[in-house]
This record gives structure tokens, sequence and C-alpha cells, in this order.
């Protein structure tokens, strides 16, 4: 019996194995996606985000009702949302490095103004403060319409951000000065020219840089203009603690041991031998600084060895392309004889182009039968293709069997055009409110998706998209008018 119970135990912690496994994989992902978050990235592509939480809860709600294959699946389609994510903030910060920094300092430069004692009746903070908020509202569009891939609409709005962070910014200063004129007049007075000499000095630099700017004596806003009053503050800060260590004695030797702590951790690093014992290491900061400057001079060799390399491979470069230059001559002049020769081949070639483009286009319409899709060809020379006799249940996403040899001619159609990436966009009529209709033509969009990528499309060619009722081509007075604009749309991008 004591067998068959140790026998049963370990048959129902084997059948507990996948469901533990898929615990511990949605968990791994909500870590990613909390670490995400936690680095304030997430904000630059919520909807995608959004997304992303959507398919781990399906995920976590089919592994809970043991349902392994939805739940990998829906977990598969969270990391890959993830990703895009990452990959779209990252792209947005470094498109836009110099809004960032502006942002910044306009955000720095408001907030102290606004938690000074009398912003309540300082026409400066109210200002800027709606100048603050407009930009910020500019920003947060241009987030959301570049995740849409609306980048015409995206540009604007950064633009507009620019304008209004600047405009904040300009607003905020003469107050700012004020504040930071106030705190280094206190350090001053304090005699931190005396006890914190260098925070001081760069205090007031940061502070004659704002004054630059706010008189019209210089056109480039300050950088980090925050600083002059946070230096100011800490100049006083010093020089308080400082005439305070110098009033207690005792409190040397607590310095004395902090700094030492300090240069055994850098000589560490560094790599110079230490003693055993913090208290009696004596790291010199001649030793330090001998390290560092061994290291630099090492650098410095490696960069120059560098250096010289790409000297020489220049060197070689030049030298092969005057041999190439001399023995051009004669090409070059043969060449302008056979100018005329050289135009009919490129307009030959032209042709040829066209004419397969055209041959290609016809491929394209012969896959589909009569009323199955609409293909239109775009001036920019990407193509519609629109899937007219597609048609979902109401409030459904799922394709009915029905439409499988149309959209296996789809797939053929991609193959046509395998170079090119493609947009699936999904579309509805207006009935129903705007975010629902949003969510549904986006799933239905991503269900062509899924079912492309399932027939061997490479999935990385393919975005979905869903634009809900924002973009109709009918009237929706009329139910012809709502059924065509209920509709999916493939757009194959123009060659580059």
């Amino acid at each position: 019996m004591r067998k068959l119970s140790l026998l049963l135990s370990l048959l129902s912690l084997l059948m507990a194995l996948p469901a533990i496994s898929g615990a511990q994989n949605i968990d791994t992902v909500q870590k990613e996606i909390d670490a995400f978050k936690n680095s304030g990235e997430h904000i630059y592509a919520p909807q995608t985000m959004s997304r992303v939480e959507q398919y781990l809860g399906a995920a976590r709600l089919a592994a809970e009702q043991n349902n392994a294959e939805d739940s990998q699946t829906a977990l598969n389609t969270a990391k890959e949302k993830l990703t895009e994510a990452k990959q779209t903030a990252n792209d947005f910060y470094s498109q836009n490095r110099d809004l960032f920094r502006l942002r910044k300092d306009a955000q720095q430069s408001v907030g102290l103004i606004a938690s000074s004692r009398q912003n309540s009746k300082n026409d400066d903070y109210f200002s800027s403060q709606q100048l603050l908020d407009k930009a910020n509202e500019s920003f947060n569009l241009a987030i959301l319409t570049r995740e849409r891939g609306d980048l015409n609409n995206t540009q604007q709005h950064l633009n507009k951000a620019n304008k209004f962070y600047t405009k904040a910014l300009k607003a905020s200063l003469p107050r700012l000065s004020e504040l930071a004129a106030s705190a280094i007049g206190a350090a001053g007075s304090n005699a931190a020219k005396r006890y914190a000499p260098v925070t001081y000095q760069t205090a007031k630099d940061k502070l004659a840089e704002i004054r630059a700017y706010v008189d019209g004596i210089s056109d480039m806003p300050p950088q980090r203009p925050g600083e002059a009053l946070e230096l100011g503050l800490e100049a006083k800060y010093l020089t308080n603690n400082i005439k305070e260590w110098r009033k207690n004695a005792g409190s040397h030797e607590e310095l004395v041991l902090k700094s030492k702590d300090f240069n055994l951790r850098m000589a560490t690093v560094l790599g110079i031998k230490t003693g055993s014992s913090a208290l009696l290491s004596d790291i010199s900061n001649r030793d330090l600084l001998h390290a560092v400057e061994q290291l630099k001079q090492e650098l410095a060799a490696e960069r120059t060895a560098h250096q010289l390399q790409l000297e020489a491979m220049k060197i070689e470069h030049e030298e092969e392309l005057q041999s190439r230059l001399l023995a051009q001559t004669d090409v070059l002049k043969e060449s302008q004889r056979s100018q005329l020769s050289d135009m009919k081949e490129a307009f030959r070639a032209k042709l040829e182009r066209e004419t397969y483009e055209k041959k290609r286009q016809e491929k394209l319409q012969a896959l589909f039968k009569k009323n199955e899709a609409d293909i239109l060809i775009n001036l920019d020379g990407s193509l519609l293709v629109r899937l007219s006799s597609l048609q979902f249940a109401s409030s459904k996403s799922k394709i009915d069997t029905q439409y499988y040899d149309m959209l296996s001619s789809l797939k053929n159609a991609l193959d046509l055009y395998a170079e090119r990436k493609v947009r699936i966009e999904g579309h509805t009529d207006d009935q129903g409110d705007v975010k629902p209709n949003q969510v549904l033509s986006l799933k239905r969009a991503e269900a062509v998706r899924e079912f492309l990528i399932a027939a061997g499309i490479d999935g990385a060619r393919l975005k979905a998209l869903g634009y809900g009722e924002v973009r109709p081509i009918a009237s929706n007075g009329f139910p012809q008018g709502r059924a065509m604009n209920r509709r999916i749309d493939i757009v194959i991008d123009a060659a580059k």
C-alpha cells in the first residue's frame, strides 16, 4: 500500500510539472514586464504594452484552465509584443535625444519654481506650467501617433512639443534666476567662497548662463539650468557641514576612514595590490592617479595603434585610387563617346523594370477570383489589396473556413512581393463605441496575420494595425456603406 501511495504521488507530481513550468514561464515574462515598467521606457509604447499584458493575462487564464497549448501560444505572442514594445521605445528615444534633453530641462526648471514658497502668486510659474502642459500633451500625442505608424502627424506633434518646451523653459528662467541668485547669495553670506569655493563658483557660472539668455545676450538656452539653484543650495549645505566638521575634532577620523575606504575600493577596481585591513590600508591618491594614468596610456596606445592602422589603410587606399584614376582616363574618354548608348541602355532597363512590375501586377490580379479582392496601385508604388469578400461574424475576429482559399491566394500574392514589408489594416463601421471598435479591428487584423504566418509568410514582414472606425471609405449612414467600411486592407509597401 505504501509503494502504491508513493507511486500515485509521483504520478500526480509528474502531471503537475507542465503547469508548474508554464507558471514559471509566465512569471518570467511578468518580471520582464515589471523591469521594463520600472525603467520608465514603457510609456513610449503604451498601446503595444497594453497588448502585452492582455496576452499575458490570456496565457495565465489558459494555464489556470490547464490548456497548455493556448497558454503557450498566448505567452509567445506576449513575448513578441514585449520585444516590439522595447524596440519601439528605444527607437523613439534614439531619434529624439535633443527633445528629451530639452524636455528634462523644462520640467526641472518649472518644477523648481513650483516648489518655491511664493509660487501661488507667481505669474511666471502659471505661464510656464501652462506651456509645459501643452508641450507634454503634444509629446504624448507624438508617442501615440508614432506607435500607430502615422509618421506625418508624429513629426507635427514633435515640432509642437519642441516649441512649447522651449517656451516653457524660457518663461520659467526669470523666476529660476531669482531663486538661484537668492540661494547663491545666502551661500555667499555664509562664507561659501571660503569653505565650498568650487561648488559656489560653478553655481555662479550657471546663473550667469541663465541671465545671459534671459537678457538676450546669448541665443542658446542654458543646459541643465536647474543646477544653478541646486548648486547654490549645495554650496550652503557644504559650507555648514564643513564649519561643523571643523568644530568637531572627532569627525576628522571618520572623514579619513571614508577616504581610505573609497581609495581601497578604487585600488581594487584598478588592480593595485592592497592590504587585508581597510583601517591599515594606505593607498595614496598618487598611486591611484598613477594607475589611472597607466590605464589611460594603455588606452592611448591602443588608439594610436588603431590610428596608425587607419592611416596605413588610408595611404593604401589613396594609392589604389590614384592607380584607378590613371587607368580610368581612357575609359572615361570612351564613356563620353558612348554616353548616348548608355542612355539608351538605361531607358531599356527602366522599360524592363516597368514591364516586370506590370507582369507581376497582372499575376497578382490573376490570383484572386472575381469580387474576392480589389487591387489598387498607389502613387508611391505601394499596393493596396482590399479583401472585399472577407467578412467576420458580428463582434468576432475568428476567420471562417470558407475564406481559407482566398487567404491562401493572399499568401501567394505576398510571395510575389517577398522583398517588401506588409501592413494588415483592420477597419470597422461606426456602430458601437470607438475603443471597442478599434480593439475589434486590431484583433481581426491579427487573425489574418496569424493565418499568413501559419501559411509560411515570415512574421517579421507583417504588421497588424487596427484603425476601428476612423478611416471610412463610404458613408456610415447606409447599410451598404457600413458594409464597405467593415474591411481588411493589405498594404504592400513600395519598393525601397
